[in-house]
């Protein structure tokens, strides 16, 4: 015991002492949860391209003969990590919330008409320079055309797709970055997620040359920047999501084979 009567051991000190007691260690920054959210969304980007190269392989190879397996298996490779993704990030959301930003007024409805025009009318022009064609014409088949690959493709590339791509990239992508720039420099947010729009697909799509791979750069670019600015200026999905719709449901119905 020491004078005082306090035990050495507890190393207190009497009030009024010149010691001061040390400050907290300053604890890290945390990231804000809408860098959280484009870290989750930029992994499922990279995982559904992974998974969409692999899928791809194995097709080429043999290991899918069938070919709706095939489009099935491509369109789960990524549909499914851009799910979850979108499940995680928007998984405290309130739902009056989601459905008003999934809107759709008649403004958004007009928008989204002069969307696919202007971006149709691009794809042509590029194709007919490039190829001579448009591309755009009925498919040629031998025999009778098998009904239910083209049921779920067009399934999938008219609904499933535009639907989710756009609420990945518009609706979280392009909302997160927003959120994290001033008011003047947030159309950085729509060219940002306009460029990883275009970049995905050229990742995820097969093209049969470079020529083939810019036409499709171009083309869904511009889509991307149209529909972002869309939504940047109305707050909604809704008019993006009838655009990418329109957009691809015009391609399938114009190649449909006959």
């Amino acid at each position: 015991m020491r004078a005082g009567g306090w035990p050495a051991t507890l190393g207190l000190v009497p009030y009024g002492g010149d010691m001061q007691p040390e400050p907290d260690a300053p604890t890290a920054a945390r990231p804000s949860s809408a860098v959280r959210d484009l870290l989750v969304i930029m992994i499922a980007l990279l995982v559904a391209v992974l998974l969409s190269r692999i899928v791809g392989s194995v097709a080429r190879t043999g290991g899918l003969p069938s070919p709706v397996t095939q489009m099935l298996a491509a369109d789960l490779a990524v549909w499914g990590p851009l799910a979850l993704g979108v499940g995680w990030v928007l998984r405290r959301s309130s739902p009056t919330v989601l459905v008003r930003r999934l809107g759709l007024g008649w403004a958004d409805v007009v928008a989204a008409i002069g969307i696919v025009i202007v971006c149709r009318g691009l794809d042509a022009v590029l194709s007919v320079t490039f190829f001579g064609t448009t591309g755009l014409t009925p498919q040629v088949t031998l025999g009778t055309p098998d009904v239910v690959l083209l049921v779920v493709s067009a399934i999938g590339v008219c609904l499933v797709s535009p639907v989710l791509e756009e609420i990945v990239f518009r609706g979280v992508m392009q909302r997160r970055l927003s959120s994290e720039l001033t008011p003047r420099t947030r159309f950085l947010a729509v060219l940002a997620t306009t460029l990883a729009f275009a970049l995905a697909h050229l990742a995820i799509t097969t093209t049969t040359s470079s020529v083939a791979g810019f036409e499709i750069f171009v083309t869904t670019f511009v889509l991307g920047l149209l529909t972002g600015t869309l939504v940047a200026i109305t707050g909604r999905v809704g008019g993006a999501i009838l655009a990418h719709v329109l957009f691809n449901s015009v391609a399938v119905a114009l190649s449909w084979p006959s």
